[in-house]
């Protein structure tokens, strides 16, 4: 069984102010289900207010999905998603993992510029922790944005059954277009064994568009699949490896079960979207309402792109605004074909229209204004370069014939060939994915520019820690600055493609 989960905390900003200035935080907020944790209660602070002390635990819970949906999962602090920790950019954090699990666990800060020994990859930063062993994770918080920490070991297993949690770096300057509001939503997938399996979402964020992805599009794409076979949703495990997802969630939990996000006429609401799948791209839309894209995987764009839905892979997150400009009562949910009935929706209720009859929305995304890479124009935050430009091509491969071996150039993870780069240089990655699925590939450690998809060149690239890469030759080109010294992993996202080998290092040093 797996579980996923959304983590969904409604504070507007006059309330956050207020509470933490209450609670003498001084900008740092533990969030556990939508109340602020105070010194002495999870959150500890030492050596004169230099470093912030925070303590998790891992555990098995039996976690509620909706009413009389229950299953067998793990959780930091006895909730799905664990809690949401907000400490302000340049805070020193130290991070106690106790683990309480009958299994090893790490954490991974995902997005977060950590240093190497921190990362928590299990062979290659540090070793598994062990049952009954605690582990301290310290780093200074950066960069801003929405970032989430999760487990790095057996993550298939541990992150499909509910190890993960947002975490929201406070800027050290305020927003420069105050907000009234703002949601956190965590998306995931899981599977109970009570519910029609789901389709998968192999194309990714191409199959959103309606494509199949890269050169060899519809016509070829498909001859391929129907020579080398794409599996069926037979069984528990769906096409041979991939498990049958039959329910998806919102902050942990199924529509009806999920918890209405409350409004006010004129407000601006920030939704932080992001997706804590194994598998599933889900694409988010909001009834009666446009959203304004103004953050890639936590990174400012220069300006807002206003969309009708956003596709997003997983790992991915995005910063989206609305304006409470229809009063009455919407949902919010997942355009993929079946993610409703499945439970990912989640009521937006103005304040005074608690009764009001609710508006469906679409049943598709045919003819709306999608987000996509091209639109964004990104604010370039990433360090300078000051070494050598190095180039690497990487061919993305396998899944043929219903193979769980994934590969780069023809090579499975540890026989990779690594990208070895030192401090300063510009490393130009080039992927082009030879297989008939999308692979969100994830750099740990630091962040990238997104220089081109399928040949599209943009002249102001969106930053990103994760891309997704469309199947049938799609392309996608990549630039970053080796600035974060070590041994840093990179790979696919989906842990099942991870788990078979899609993984190289980024050696800096």
């Amino acid at each position: 069984m797996r579980s996923a989960a959304v983590t969904g905390v409604s504070l507007s900003r006059r309330e956050f102010l207020r509470t933490s200035a209450q609670a003498g935080l001084g900008g740092f907020a533990l969030t556990l289900g939508g109340a602020v944790l105070r010194p002495g209660h999870g959150l500890a602070q030492s050596g004169a207010g230099r470093v912030r002390e925070i303590h998790l635990e891992a555990r098995e819970v039996q976690w509620e999905l909706a009413p009389g949906r229950v299953v067998k999962a793990m959780a930091y602090n006895g909730q799905i998603p664990g809690p949401e920790l907000r400490p302000k950019e340049g805070e020193r954090v130290r991070v106690v993992l106790k683990n309480a699990l009958a299994e090893p666990t790490t954490i991974h800060w995902h997005g977060v510029d950590v240093p190497n020994a921190m990362d928590g990859v299990p062979g290659i930063t540090q070793k598994p922790i062990q049952p009954g062993e605690t582990f301290a994770y310290e780093f200074e918080a950066r960069p801003a944005g929405t970032r989430w920490y999760h487990t790095h070991f057996q993550e298939h297993r541990q992150l499909d059954f509910g190890l993960y949690a947002p975490l929201i770096i406070e800027p050290a300057r305020p927003d420069p277009v105050p907000l009234d509001r703002e949601y956190t939503l965590v998306l995931d997938d899981w599977v109970t064994g009570t519910g029609r399996p789901l389709s998968p979402t192999r194309e990714g964020v191409a199959g959103v568009r309606g494509g199949r992805g890269g050169m060899m599009g519809d016509g070829m794409g498909r001859m391929m699949e129907g020579m080398m076979g794409s599996g069926g949703m037979g069984g528990m495990m769906g096409d041979g490896h991939t498990p049958a997802y039959d329910t998806m969630t919102i902050n942990g939990k199924a529509y009806p079960a999920t918890s209405p996000l409350k409004v006010r006429k004129g407000e601006r609401i920030r939704l932080r979207l992001i997706n804590a799948s194994a598998d599933h791209t889900h694409v988010i839309r909001l009834s009666g309402h446009r959203l304004n894209v103004t953050h890639t995987d936590g990174n400012p764009l220069i300006q807002p792109v206003e969309v009708d839905a956003v596709p997003i892979a997983p790992s991915e997150r995005y910063d989206v605004v609305f304006v409470a400009n229809r009063p009455g009562a919407w949902f919010l949910y997942c355009a993929e074909p079946g993610h409703r009935d499945a439970g990912e929706q989640v009521l937006v209720v103005y304040e005074g229209h608690e009764t009001a009859k609710v508006d469906p929305g679409e049943a598709s995304v045919a003819g709306l204004d999608l987000w996509q890479y091209g639109l964004g124009r990104g604010r370039d935050v990433l360090p300078r370069p000051s070494g050598r430009e190095r180039m690497y091509d990487l061919a993305l491969s396998g899944g043929m014939m219903g193979s769980d071996a994934w590969t780069i150039n023809g090579k499975q993870y540890p026989q990779t060939d690594p990208l070895r780069l030192r401090r300063g240089d510009v490393a130009r990655v080039r992927f082009v994915n030879h297989s008939m699925e999308a692979h969100p590939m994830h750099l740990h450690g630091q962040s990238f520019k997104v220089l081109a998809v399928n040949g599209a060149r943009y002249a102001a690239p969106i930053i990103k820690d994760s891309v997704d890469v469309d199947p049938h030759m799609g392309s996608v080109t990549i630039e970053f600055t080796a600035h974060n010294p070590g041994d840093w992993f990179f790979h696919c996202h989906k842990p099942m493609h991870m788990e078979g080998g899609m993984i190289t290092l980024a050696q800096i040093g």
